[in-house]
């Protein structure tokens, strides 16, 4: 083990070079010598090796499966030093052999960093090279500190809840530009109530000092100041939570730093390194990736345009009633809008509108007119507004370290004024449902289970596999359809 301090863009930084103990009862004492170097150091802080383990048997391939226990001291290491792998490219399995005849795989070499560290590069990543003359694929690690500013988008903010004067804003707001989106209205009021930041929590810590050591001042004056402080502490933490993502952690201490410290993990996990495009090259500057993407969904979302359903429509047989339309597209009541409304996760991410359901929920009593305006004007017309139509769209990674777009899952965030409109259709259509959609369709329907299907296939495939007379005369066929949630036709 090689530790090295050094000066890099004028912070002291330490850098560790590991080879991890071959002998695994041996390999505790690489581990608690790491441990010893995480609780040492505040400042940033970056391993790379060999270390001769793994994190799970997700990281191995072929060979005997090791239990859970062994797994163990290696991820207290790393949960405990407060370390996070770096974002790679390249073969994850970096080494490779037999044993017992029986071909190995395993990440056995890895890069990671503490919190600081990934501060102080938020580009970093690591790439895993060919196999030459070795069963080790090197492993070289790219230091980026710079990352592309981009130009904000206003979204509304947990920690305005509360503030004097909120109400009258969003009121004014909406008055003021009566046909544009939700974020444009709200946007005239929420320029004269700033949040708590880490600037105002500042000025009410100086403000707190100056007030305790002013022999003028009163017992009052300080505990307004230390109420501030207090909410200050609060927003920042509400602040963070809600950049985190996090749902579970709903009581306890303040966690504001354990919140910012989630947030800069999934940042760091999700941040794409470079992508693959649809000639194999691999891209990593910005406006080569944006390319990458929109090339994908221009193929994605290509039609046919065909112009003859008659075939297919003519074997349909109706099974709504004249009764379960009229209760369909029968306008919509308040209360029917509410209930949508409040059935949202309040935090959920933002759609085009940059809006949470948190804000209209919050301002429901201000709102709540033009919202049944809206859905009715959708049940009655049959049309629906494009800009409740436009979605952001975000790619969640369905492999740990995508490098190719098929490997991103792109779900669509929805305004909330089109989520309204879609849950009280929902709503309605539950009644109608079970009458609909065939009883082997087991999924998405009140009272059905998926897992019935999967129970059913068992036998099924158990009964091709033991009896004889099913043997050569029936075959399962597994199909994916691509692109099923995208469209259909």
């Amino acid at each position: 083990m090689i530790d090295v301090e050094a000066e890099v863009l004028g912070k002291r930084v330490f850098m560790t070079f590991v080879y991890g103990e071959p002998v695994q009862k041996l390999r505790d004492q690489v581990w608690e010598r790491l441990s010893r170097y995480g609780s040492a150091r505040s400042e940033p802080w970056f391993i790379i090796g060999d270390l001769n383990e793994i994190t799970g048997n997700h990281e191995k391939e072929g060979g005997n499966i090791r239990s859970l226990e062994s797994f163990v001291p290696f991820n207290d290491m790393i949960r405990n030093t407060g370390l996070l792998e770096l974002p790679a490219r390249g073969n994850k399995m970096s080494w490779q052999g037999r044993r017992n005849k029986v071909m190995v795989k395993c990440c056995l070499d890895r890069a990671l960093a503490n919190e600081d560290w990934h501060t102080l590069f938020p580009c970093s990543y690591t790439e895993y090279l060919g196999l030459v003359g070795s069963d080790h694929r090197p492993i070289v690690a790219f230091l980026e500190d710079k990352i592309q500013k981009r130009k904000g988008q206003f979204r509304f903010d947990k920690r305005w809840i509360g503030q004097d004067g909120l109400m009258d804003s969003i009121e004014r707001g909406w008055e003021a530009t009566s046909r544009n989106t939700t974020g444009m209205r709200f946007q005239h009021g929420e320029k004269n109530n700033p949040p708590y930041g880490k600037e105002k929590i500042g000025e009410l810590q100086k403000a707190l000092e100056e007030v305790q050591t002013d022999s003028t001042r009163t017992q009052e004056d300080i505990m307004d100041i230390t109420r501030k402080l207090q909410e200050a502490y609060k927003d920042e933490e509400d602040y963070w939570q809600q950049k985190s993502r996090n749902m579970w952690n709903t009581a306890g201490d303040l966690n504001t730093k354990f919140y910012h410290g989630l947030t800069k993990q999934r940042r760091t996990r999700n941040r794409i390194v470079g992508l693959y495009d649809e000639n194999g090259n691999w891209v990593v500057k910005d406006q080569g990736l944006e390319k990458v993407a929109v090339d994908c969904f221009d193929d994605l979302f290509q039609t046919t345009s065909p112009t003859e359903f008659g075939g297919f429509l003519e074997e349909i047989v109706p099974t709504i009633t004249p009764q379960m339309n009229q209760r369909l597209i029968k306008p919509a009541t308040e209360e029917e809008v509410r209930q949508a409304l409040f059935m949202m996760h309040p935090e959920k991410a933002p759609g085009s509108d940059r809006m949470t359901a948190l804000f209209f929920q919050h301002s429901w009593h201000i709102i709540k007119k033009e919202l049944l305006e809206l859905v009715n004007d959708f049940i009655t017309s049959a049309e629906l507004d494009t800009r409740l139509n436009m979605t952001n769209i975000c790619l969640i990674p369905k492999t740990e370290r995508p490098t190719r777009m098929k490997e991103l899952r792109p779900i669509s965030l929805c305004n909330v004024g089109y989520k309204i409109i879609s849950k009280v259709l929902c709503q309605r259509l539950k009644a109608c449902l079970p009458s609909l959609i065939s009883e082997t369709q087991s999924a998405f329907v009140a009272g059905r289970l998926i897992s019935d299907n999967i129970l059913i296939a068992q036998e099924m495939f158990h009964g091709l596999r033991t009896n004889k007379a099913c043997q050569n005369k029936f075959m399962a066929i597994k199909t994916d359809m691509s692109k099923a949630y995208d469209r259909v036709e």
